[in-house]
């Protein structure tokens, strides 16, 4: 006769046991979803978290009961919250991924050296048949939970008697994660001393000899009287203890006085800030799911906005989840917040130490805590009563996660706010095309900021033509308005910062005798010259080789470089301009240990008056003398050949105009390019989002692509080029078959169609907007192998 038994599904972390890591066991009732258990697996013990909990007659197992193993010991303090169990599940859903994958996004780390396990007695039950022993045991309990680890083994005549009370209920064996104690205490805490004189002096005194302790003061300037922990001053400052332990000595970073921090007064929002703070302490308070945008001009104070919207939240006993893209999380940042919400406030970031992100889980899922700060990953914090959710910079890329599982930042956090009944807020200043079309139509609620809350202005931005230089062939790195520009900079002791998201000294080499283009042999690239090294690189992969001077194809001596790197412009700012005194900020000399921190620690006390840099310095620290910011070629970001290359040119250059001008001097911007009327290159001199968003929008119609379409892009990957060939076929056939309402493009070979010695080819998807995306990962079921890769990339970011 067929047995009904209760069994969970529980889902261990994919980093441990692997992607498809979903196991079955027997469950006992009381036993709830999001708990965490040490479930036996094989020889050993593990953490698990219940994912499902089913009720099923024993002939549906498909093995016999008697296999079926116990949970085993419940982790007391570990556990998820329903709500993120939830989400891990919707993430898996949106992204075709596995459920363990997404598993690992929520499940807190360094626990593995933490874990104990205790003996607690079961409350609400009286027992009065017990022997000596097990009565003493109890009134032992009852003073507090009996600790059992290696280090500490109970003997064994107790542990006799708390099996045989365990076995009648009255005691329970209990695994917990010890916490470790520390947290506030003298020494652990520090802030940037209030003396801003003691400080410039120091930057001033020593950025040549210390760079890395005066960047670190350079990130923290903004912070003064705000207490941060010791890893969080390490995350922001990107240093190590022995720079921290300097400034400590230097007085430069001081212990908080106990109950001196006071928070300050807020400024007082303007009509257009006030009229967006109603309308959404508004949702909070009647516990509704709007989405809202809102579209503020840069300085017209967004952020004062979240924090009042946040106040009403934590006013009603909510919690406030607030994301940042990765680049923003800065010390200001983290300062605006504790100001406000002073030690409510837990940082999630993976640069963390795996203590600190640990105790910082553990104040956020016991409620210590109810505002979570962070990037992305801060989605799967343990929150369980959110009353408002923050995106702020909406339109950074960084929300978009680019390995397995490729999740949005936004459609996780609109699937959030409506598991809790609460407002999403996203804010920028460049909305993405996505965001504002559905703002525009009714998807969400537009809130708008037209004017600035202080004085600071935006830079007078002018574009400059190249097309005239290369047709008289004067064209050179700088344009006559861009030279003078410089000059003048440098004649008034003011600075400048030129821009060109290139690398290198040139991207490509060429042989002019028989024409053969050194390209790297592992991918399907040029190889880039970096003419300090003497080497040809590739940029995808690193392979490098000696540059040449005679081609080893034909003997010709004529091998040239051709394009313009940032390398080539930081040399033609050294031999054209009398007074300069430059350096370059890149990737390349970014991985040299110490240069980042030298070259900015030398720009920011004026030994430097020319920075010339790649995307790096288009975010950032603030440097108030720069007065002039020079645009090489804006053309380069233009001809990527992806749908978003012209609304991501249009914010880089608004961020890169965002450099010039931020002190007392006004500011000056020069744009560089061959497409000066491109409605990217035009818009952003006038600061124009809208006119740029109303010429964008119609193209995206009509070619079919978001927000009309969405997009899922399927790469076909691996070491045989014609295997790989023959799979995207198949792939392709099959996705036709099955999607008989979407858009089936290709296969085609990617833009990038080898890197690493992977031939890439990819299908482009197209549906309707919202439309289920699980049908693309059953047509391709089981294609896939090890060695030839099936990559499914929803919603994506890019389709190079």
């Amino acid at each position: 006769m067929a047995e009904r038994i209760l069994i969970a599904e529980v889902g261990l972390d994919s980093r441990m046991a692997g992607a498809e890591a979903v196991y079955t066991y027997r469950a006992t009732q009381g036993v709830r979803v999001g708990e965490a258990y040490m479930v036996p697996l094989g020889p050993r013990q593990t953490v698990g978290y219940v994912l499902a909990i089913k009720e099923i007659f024993d002939l549906e197992l498909g093995f016999p009961v008697a296999s079926l193993k116990g949970l085993g010991a419940k982790v007391g303090n570990l556990s998820l919250p329903e709500a993120v169990v939830d989400l891990v599940h919707e993430t898996a859903k949106q992204t075709l991924s596995t459920v363990p994958t997404c598993l690992s996004l929520a499940t807190p780390p360094g626990i593995k050296d933490r874990l104990v396990k205790e003996w607690r007695i079961v409350e609400g039950k009286e027992w009065d048949d017990l022997n000596t022993a097990q009565e003493e045991i109890m009134r032992s309990l009852a003073g507090g939970p009996l600790e059992e680890s290696k280090t500490r083994p109970i003997p064994q005549g107790t542990m006799n008697s708390l099996k045989a009370l365990r076995k009648r209920g009255a005691v329970e064996l209990v695994t917990r994660v010890k916490m470790e104690t520390g947290r506030g205490e003298s020494g652990g805490r520090f802030q940037l001393t209030a003396d801003s004189a003691q400080v410039d002096a120091y930057i001033r005194k020593h950025a040549k000899k210390r760079p890395a302790q005066v960047v670190t003061l350079m990130r923290l300037q903004g912070s003064e009287g705000v207490a941060l922990s010791k890893e969080e001053i390490k995350m922001l400052g990107q240093v190590s203890d022995a720079t921290l332990k300097a400034l400590v000595n230097e007085g430069l970073l001081v212990e908080p006085e106990a109950g001196a921090h006071k928070i300050k007064t807020p400024p007082t929002p303007n009509e257009h800030q006030q009229a967006a703070i109603d309308l959404i302490q508004e949702a909070i308070r009647g516990e509704k799911s709007e989405q809202f945008l809102l579209y503020g001009i840069t300085g017209s104070g967004k952020t004062e906005v979240f924090l009042r919207c946040a106040e009403e939240a934590l006013g009603r006993g909510k919690q406030v989840l607030y994301l940042v893209p990765e680049i923003a999380l800065t010390a200001q940042v983290v300062a605006q917040l504790r100001d406000r919400f002073g030690d409510r406030v837990a940082v999630l970031h993976s640069n963390l130490s795996s203590r600190e992100r640990m105790d910082n889980w553990m104040r956020v899922a016991s409620g210590e805590a109810p505002v979570v700060l962070g990037p992305r990953s801060a989605l799967f914090a343990p929150l369980s009563n959110l009353g408002l959710i923050v995106v702020d910079e909406e339109h950074e890329a960084s929300y978009k996660q680019e390995n397995a599982p490729r999740y949005h930042t936004k459609q996780l956090a609109v699937f959030l706010a409506e598991r809790f009944g609460c407002p999403v807020v996203m804010g920028s200043a460049t909305p993405s095309v996505e965001s504002f079309y559905a703002a525009l139509n009714g998807g969400m609620r537009l809130l708008r900021l037209p004017v600035r809350a202080a004085s600071a202005q935006l830079p007078e931005v002018f574009i400059e033509d190249l097309r005239e230089g290369y047709k008289d062939r004067s064209a050179g790195v700088f344009s006559p308005r861009l030279r003078e520009g410089i000059e003048r900079a440098l004649g008034r002791d003011e600075q400048v910062i030129l821009f060109l998201n290139r690398r290198a000294f040139a991207p490509f080499v060429v042989c002019r005798d028989c024409g053969k283009r050194y390209e790297c042999p592992h991918c399907a690239v040029a190889l880039a010259l970096h003419r300090k090294d003497k080497k040809l690189r590739c940029h995808h992969c690193d392979f490098s080789m000696p540059a040449p001077d005679v081609c080893d194809s034909c003997g010709g001596e004529r091998v040239k470089a051709f394009g313009i790197g940032a390398e080539r412009v930081e040399e033609s700012v050294g031999t054209d301009f009398e007074g300069a005194r430059v350096a370059r900020l890149d990737r390349d000399i970014a991985r040299r240990k110490g240069v980042l921190e030298d070259t900015i620690a030398r720009f920011r006390t004026g030994e430097l008056n020319v920075l010339v840099g790649t995307q790096m310095v288009a975010k950032g620290l603030d440097f108030p003398n720069v007065t002039l910011v020079g645009v090489i070629a804006a053309d380069i970001s233009l001809s990527i050949p992806d749908f978003r290359a012209s609304e991501r040119t249009f914010q880089l250059l608004s961020q890169v105009a965002g450099r010039a001008g931020r002190g007392a001097r006004a500011g000056q911007v020069v744009i560089q390019t061959l497409s000066p009327d491109h409605p990217a290159v035009v818009m952003a001199q006038s600061h124009d989002f809208e006119g740029f968003y109303s010429t964008l929008i119609l193209e995206r119609e009509k070619a079919g692509y978001p927000p009309f379409r969405r997009l899922v892009n399927v790469v076909f990957t691996g070491p045989d080029e014609r295997a790989v060939y023959e799979l995207s076929a198949v792939g392709g056939q099959k996705l036709r078959r099955v999607l008989t309402d979407g858009e089936v493009l290709g296969p085609v070979d990617c833009p990038l169609s080898k890197l690493s010695n992977l031939y890439r080819r990819h299908v482009l998807v197209k549906l309707a907007p919202g439309a289920d995306v699980g049908p693309v990962a059953e047509a391709l079921a089981g294609l896939g192998t090890a060695e030839m890769r099936i990559l499914i990339d929803v919603d994506p970011n890019s389709l190079v």
